[in-house]
């Protein structure tokens, strides 16, 4: 296939401190896609070394490469999202600069996209591949399993940091986002989804190269993480779908309170019934009236505590998945894909 044939391919590569590696990264995804009709938006996240520099100076050789720097360090996402306005081509792939994952996969996944007429193409750690200290490890199947939890994604694996867009998916999602730093990958792959593209993923090894468990990340990375994903889920959330008046928040709580009056005026009945055989028995073990009454009073509280939570999570994908409502807001609440003129 003659380059004329493909289509033409932006990769953006947000950097920050990789003045050490940069220049030969970026020769050597040029080497990967000298068949393609390529462009290379390098976007220095307000390094502290010679980055930009180094950039600058694949540049000036005649590379296809356009050198992008942010004074100050606003994160991965933000990164990205700005190189984003620089590019031309028809399909963007993210690729990170260190190339812990190589380039040779942009070529996996543009078969793929191609392939399986996918809209986005993401690719995915295969745990059981990859040689994670076992810190990582543990963190990154926690985060995958409260990320699938919370939206209920078919993509096993939101976080890796090689995926490739049709054009036209980013330009309806990205003016929809707000997360800019740990967890823009879910907000990205949450309003795609929503928009109805299609997503496909597809396993990539890893080469880890940072030093300690965690590489870069900290304590205050971790812990941003799962605060920006909460704040994608609220964002996402059927409450906001649902935007509730004043009037329907107080007839929502009166219901609350009715229910609550109505178990309690419940139980009062029962309480003085005197059960016999069979039915004293089930009751038993419902009640856990086997147990001492203070470890019985802690599981029903965390018991029904846990409930409450995991029912209302899922009650929440199940009213969103029911029901759509068209172009809500300007976030990630009931937005739908719009139909071609």
């Amino acid at each position: 296939m003659s380059s004329l044939e493909l289509p033409s391919l932006s990769i953006i590569l947000p950097a920050y401190n990789e003045g050490e590696n940069i220049y030969a990264n970026i020769l050597r995804v040029c080497e990967t896609l000298r068949e393609y009709d390529f462009e290379l938006i390098v976007v220095d996240d307000g390094s502290a070394d010679n980055t930009y520099s180094e950039v600058k100076r694949a540049e000036d050789e005649g590379y296809p490469v356009q050198a992008i720097l942010q004074e100050l360090n606003r994160g991965k996402g933000a990164s990205l999202f700005y190189g984003f306005e620089f590019t031309t081509g028809e399909i963007i792939a993210f690729l990170d600069a260190d190339l812990e994952i190589a380039p040779e996969y942009l070529l996996d996944l543009l078969k793929i996209m191609e392939e399986e007429k996918a809209d986005v193409v993401a690719g995915v750690k295969d745990m059981s591949k990859n040689q994670f200290p076992w810190a990582r490890r543990m963190m990154s199947n926690t985060y995958r399993q409260s990320v699938s939890f919370l939206f209920g994604l078919s993509i096993s694996d939101t976080q890796t940091g090689i995926k490739l867009f049709k054009r036209e998916v980013l330009e309806a999602t990205v003016p929809r986002l707000s997360i800019s730093r740990f967890a823009f990958d879910i907000e990205l792959l949450l309003a795609a989804s929503r928009f109805g593209y299609k997503i496909v993923e597809y396993p990539v090894k890893i080469i880890y190269s940072r030093s300690g468990n965690l590489g870069r990340m900290s304590s205050s990375n971790i812990f941003g993480a799962f605060k920006d994903t909460l704040s994608i889920y609220v964002r996402a959330s059927f409450w906001r779908w649902l935007d509730p008046s004043r009037s329907m928040q107080i007839w929502m709580l009166l219901f609350v309170i009715g229910i609550f009056l109505f178990g309690v005026g419940v139980g009062k009945l029962l309480t003085p019934v005197i059960l016999h055989g069979s039915v004293k028995s089930v009751f038993r073990i419902i009640a856990l009236q086997f147990l001492p009454t203070l470890l019985r009073d802690w599981i029903l509280l965390i018991g029904g505590f846990l409930l409450i939570i995991f029912g209302s999570v899922q009650l929440n994908k199940k009213l969103l998945e029911a029901f759509v409502r068209r172009d809500h807001g300007d976030d990630l609440a009931g937005i739908f894909r719009k139909k071609k003129s």
